[in-house]
Parts: C-alpha cells; sequence; structure tokens
C-alpha cells in the first residue's frame, strides 16, 4: 500500500458563493500530502463558478465538473462521487458550507490505515462553535460494523456522515452510493450500509466543523420543521435493527413506535392539526401501524408506565427531534 494513499475530497455544490471561498481554502490547508479535490457545481446561477476558479492553480488540485441543468441533492451527491479518479483509495465528503482542520484527513487516514477492515472513520466536531457530544467511548478507536450500528440507533455513538473518511474500495460495492428511499438522513443510510460489511474507526478530535444556516438547501429541504429524521428513523429501525439488536429487535422497535407516536401528538398539539403530519401517518401505516386510538392509547399506558418507573422512554437515534 502507498505510503500515503490517495484521498478525493468531494464537495457537491449549489449557489454556494456564501460560504464556498472558506470551504475551498480549507481544502487547500489540509496538511495530507496526496490529495485531490471533486467538485461537482450543480448548475449554480451565482458566484460559485467563479470563486471555484481562484483555486485552479491551488497546492490541491482540483477536478470540477459542472451539471447542464441542475439535479436533486441526492443525484447531485450521486454524481460528484461518480467523479473521484479510479486511483483514490479514501473519500472524504466535504459539504460547500462546512470546513475541517488541516490536519482531519492525515488524522483519520492514519486511523483507516490501521486496520483493512475499517470502511468508515468518523470524528468529534464542531457546531455553533462549540464542540458537540457524540458519545463513542474515549479509550476505543475501533469498533465492529454492526457494533457501530447498534451504537448508532442506541445513539451511544454519533456518526456525521458528512464528515467521513469512506474506504473507496467499500463505497464502489455500493451503486449508487445515495439510494432511496430517505430524503435527509440518505448519508446516515449509506455510512451503516457500509458498515454492514466494514469496521468503524472513530477519531476522538474535533476535525469537522458545521455550519448550520437557513439559506443553505438542506435547511430548506429537511430542516427542524420537516421533522423528517423521527421518520426516516423508523426506515434505519427497520433496515438495520434486525442485524443490530438480534433478539431484541421488536422490542426496541416497539419502544420507538411508542416513542413516535407520542412525538406525533406532541406536533398535533403545537400545530394545531393534522396538516403536517400525514408523512408521519404513512410511515406508520408502511410499517404496519395505521394511526388509530389503539396506537395512541398504547403510546399514553407506555408514558404512564414511565411515569411510574416501571418502563423507559425511548432515547436512541434522534433523540433531539
Amino acid at each position: 500500500m502507498n505510503a500515503s494513499p490517495l484521498v478525493a475530497v468531494v464537495t457537491p455544490v449549489y449557489n454556494g458563493e456564501k460560504f464556498l471561498d472558506e470551504t475551498m481554502r480549507c481544502v487547500q490547508a489540509l496538511t495530507y500530502p496526496n490529495l485531490v479535490h471533486v467538485i461537482l457545481d450543480n448548475c449554480s446561477s451565482d458566484g460559485t463558478a467563479e470563486i471555484i476558479t481562484r483555486y485552479k492553480a491551488g497546492r490541491v488540485p482540483l477536478l470540477v465538473h459542472r451539471n447542464s441543468e441542475t439535479v436533486p441533492l441526492r443525484d447531485n451527491w450521486n454524481s460528484a462521487v461518480s467523479h473521484v479518479p479510479k486511483d483514490a483509495e479514501y473519500i472524504r465528503l466535504l459539504c460547500a458550507d462546512d470546513t475541517m482542520s488541516p490536519e482531519s484527513v492525515s488524522e483519520m487516514v492514519a486511523l483507516a490505515e490501521t486496520d483493512p477492515e475499517i470502511g468508515v472513520v468518523g470524528c468529534d466536531y464542531r457546531c455553533f462553535g462549540e464542540e458537540q457530544e457524540t458519545y463513542w467511548p474515549e479509550d476505543r478507536s475501533v469498533f465492529g460494523g454492526i457494533e457501530a450500528i447498534r451504537m448508532t440507533l442506541l445513539r451511544e455513538g454519533i456518526i456525521i456522515p458528512i464528515h467521513t473518511l469512506v474506504r473507496k474500495s467499500v463505497a464502489d460495492k455500493r451503486q449508487p452510493l445515495f439510494q432511496p428511499p430517505l430524503q435527509s438522513a440518505f448519508d446516515l443510510d449509506t455510512a451503516l450500509s457500509l458498515l454492514v460489511h466494514s469496521k468503524f474507526g472513530f477519531v476522538h478530535k474535533s476535525l469537522g466543523f458545521i455550519r448550520v444556516d437557513d439559506s443553505t438547501v438542506t435547511n430548506q429541504k429537511f430542516g427542524p420543521k420537516t421533522r423528517a429524521w423521527t421518520r426516516e428513523a423508523l426506515y434505519l429501525m427497520n433496515e438495520y435493527g434486525p442485524k443490530a439488536f438480534g433478539s431484541d429487535y421488536e422490542k426496541r422497535l416497539l419502544q420507538y413506535r411508542r416513542y413516535y407516536v407520542r412525538r406525533i401528538l406532541r406536533w398535533r398539539n403545537e400545530d394545531g392539526g393534522d396538516q403536517n403530519l400525514e408523512r408521519h401517518f404513512e410511515a406508520l401505516k408502511n410499517a404496519g401501524w395505521p394511526f388509530n386510538w389503539a396506537l395512541v392509547a398504547d403510546a399514553l399506558m407506555d408514558w404512564g408506565m414511565q411515569r411510574l418507573g416501571i418502563r423507559r422512554n425511548w432515547s436512541g437515534y434522534p433523540g433531539w427531534q
């Protein structure tokens, strides 16, 4: 294996002029010696192209592509990854409004190179100017893939997919890399799918920096008001729960369903009706649980038993929604 395997930093961008310059600058400042920055412009109409041009003579070479028309977010991400050079050994995702520390790639590659079975490497990160809790045990850096999935679903460890390093040979087995049906958590779905067949590495340093801004495409389409993460967590439970929980799967799923139903009741009260809840009703129905009074009674009885200390509430992913 090469002393410094080629790493492709991948940045899909659409109308990113507000923050893109800072993102491009952080890639040029990376200390890792063997890099290429793959950028896919999703037919931006602002100054994105001009910002990219400024960095074409930088230390880190650019591979720049532009769509002839604007495509959906997930399609743009898949297309961006498709432009990664074949001889690259790792892919480092980087959104067009985020940044990473100069040593980010060096630290993550160093861990990945300790074990060829590591397919995904995560890291601590900062958001709102503060380091965020990720929960991965400080005394460990490598986890079995199924173990990491279970810990993620239970929120005993948090994976931030947009700040991960992925081994390309593992990613190549999933085509396309980002798949339906999820709309907001499709990147986490991808990370968990890769961990079914590989190990998870975690660097206990704040190497990634996330910017939360109302103007970004992600926040406009999938921000907190959509409550999409709670709905899509049901899909992740159904998709990965059997592998992660084994004989405990049905118990964990029931616990999540009761939590989900109570969340719906809360949202109904906050919104003054059902107008924003159709997608949640549909998600439960597709899982075999049409939203009805029996479901509500069961969820409320469970809440009462929690108040008595007989049961515990769901505290897993997404937890904060």
